[in-house]
């Protein structure tokens, strides 16, 4: 199976689970001479997925061996490469960047880790990329980072954004850092709400999609759609894919081991979707298993050749769309497209709120993220290369800057003017007057929407393989939402407790 996807466009994992609480440094028995700053020797960093890590990681391996001469770092990644090809129509060049989706693969990975740290042989950084961290945190697999980050004079939280770092804390413990953040916000058409609805909304907002679909219907007339996302497809934007993710936490508990998708609430949710679209409330996607991919591909590039005709009263959006947000006015528009995702006319979208969980908190993702194996025979170098990767040199550098945000405060701030510039390329990296301003409001707006973030939700990759490849069989007619729930209350009750 090949999931498809416009190049930029970000590669979701969909189920979460698990916001991270507060809690006290852990005493780890580390003496200050642990942070002399010196580092030596070897130190091996593994990751499954090389589309996020490789390059990024080879090079700031090199770079962090010229730094401190001695030094050794060996990178290790494990999923195949993407493919990608370029295509188009007169001035409409697209992009697709193909990604085997390979579960398997995952397994046999964190089968193959597993092993590793048994025999004492594992790698001295993980990125948490695929690895179940309830797991790894409940077994002392990872190091806990707290004191580590309270005892190094050269570490400074203020230095980062602190609300991501106190948002990864996890049963009393930080078990790794993330290199960038990410976030999904909506829109609104200010065509279709009304002012006093737009009076509830703005970048210092959060709602759920389930708050805008309540919204959205008491506005809807039969013209418009509410929401720009299909019922369901196989790529990783959808209805279902949104509110599954809002919703994990009713669904799941990693914590207590406990799931909870026989009670009737995740059966309810299926038909909900199915409902929304035979309404017409959302677009209908491609639900048929054979060829769906190439099918959206295809609707992919048809939207792609021409501009957008239809309106939604809200779309979900992925922070990377906000550069275009604040560039239309000078116009530069950049549309992303996405498996899973209608395309509509966006010049009227001003901004609703950033998303919210079903609870009211809000998530933020990551595409890469590290931790310190607890077993690893040289702390002090992982220690000094996490940091290394943390900071304002590695996280402004071409190869980091891909989807999100640096969670380095001063690295955020630079690429923010480079990504922006980037738009204009006629203004040999001058803005004048009009764009200093549009750069100005972009960067205020993704602070204030950042300053919203409270939570991260822990994902397990094998729970989200199962849900993924059991509920398919709804949306394609071949189960009913109940059967659907029952297997998947068995499945997940055996995986958590085995």
């Amino acid at each position: 199976m090949k999931r498809l996807f416009f190049v930029q466009c970000v590669l979701v994992i969909l189920i979460l689970s698990g916001c991270g609480g507060k809690g006290k440094a852990a005493d780890s028995g580390l003496s200050p001479d642990f942070f002399s700053g010196k580092a030596g020797g070897e130190i091996t960093i593994s990751a499954y997925d090389s589309f996020s890590y490789k390059n990024f990681l080879e090079g700031a391996a090199r770079a962090f061996e010229a730094l401190y001469p001695g030094t050794k770092v060996n990178v290790e990644t494990f999923s195949a490469m993407p493919e990608t090809r370029t295509g188009g129509q007169g001035n409409m060049q697209i992009t697709v960047t193909e990604i085997q989706d390979d579960p398997q693969g995952r397994t046999d990975y964190i089968s193959r880790v597993n092993t590793n740290l048994m025999s004492g042989t594992g790698a001295d950084l993980y990125a948490m990329d695929v690895l179940p961290l309830h797991k790894f945190a409940a077994n002392g697999t990872l190091e806990n980072l707290d004191s580590y980050m309270v005892m190094d004079p050269d570490f400074h939280k203020s230095d980062y954004r602190e609300n991501i770092i106190d948002a990864v804390r996890y049963k009393n413990g930080t078990w790794f850092l993330p290199l960038n953040y990410d976030f999904n916000y909506f829109t609104y058409d200010s065509t279709l709400v009304p002012p006093e609805i737009r009076n509830r909304f703005g970048v210092d907002k959060s709602f759920s999609s389930d708050g805008l679909l309540i919204i959205g219907m008491s506005l809807y007339n039969g013209t418009y759609k509410i929401f720009n996302l299909n019922d369901y497809s196989r790529s990783p934007r959808n209805m279902f894919a949104v509110l599954l993710s809002e919703n994990i936490q009713s669904y799941l508990n990693l914590e207590s081991k406990k799931p909870n998708f026989a009670d009737g609430s995740f059966a309810a949710m299926l038909d909900s979707i199915k409902n929304y679209s035979k309404q017409g409330l959302i677009p209908q996607g491609v639900t048929g298993q054979q060829n769906a991919n190439q099918q959206n591909v295809g609707q992919l590039r048809q939207r792609g050749m021409g501009e957008p005709a239809d309106r939604f009263y809200f779309k979900q959006y992925n922070s990377v769309n906000l550069l275009s947000m604040f560039s239309r006015s000078l116009g530069i528009t950049r549309r992303m497209a996405e498996g899973g995702m209608a395309m509509g006319i966006d010049s009227d979208d001003e901004i609703a709120g950033i998303q919210a969980n079903a609870d009211g908190s809000v998530p933020f993702t990551y595409s890469r993220a590290f931790g310190i194996n607890s077993q690893s025979k040289n702390k002090e170098s992982a220690w000094a290369f996490l940091k290394f990767l943390l900071s304002e040199e590695m996280q402004a550098s071409a190869d980091m800057m891909m989807t999100g945000f640096p969670v380095n405060n001063k690295a955020r701030e630079e690429t923010a003017g480079l990504a922006f510039t980037g738009m204009f390329r006629n203004s040999d990296g001058v803005l004048n007057k009009q764009q200093r301003q549009a750069l100005t409001q972009y960067k205020a707006a993704v602070e204030k929407m950042s300053d919203s973030i409270n939570c991260f939700v822990a994902k397990d990759t094998s729970l989200n393989d199962m849900i993924a490849s059991e509920v398919q069989y709804y949306f394609s007619g071949a189960k009913t939402a109940d059967e659907v729930a029952k297997v998947l209350q068995n499945k997940a009750d055996l995986y958590l407790n085995e």
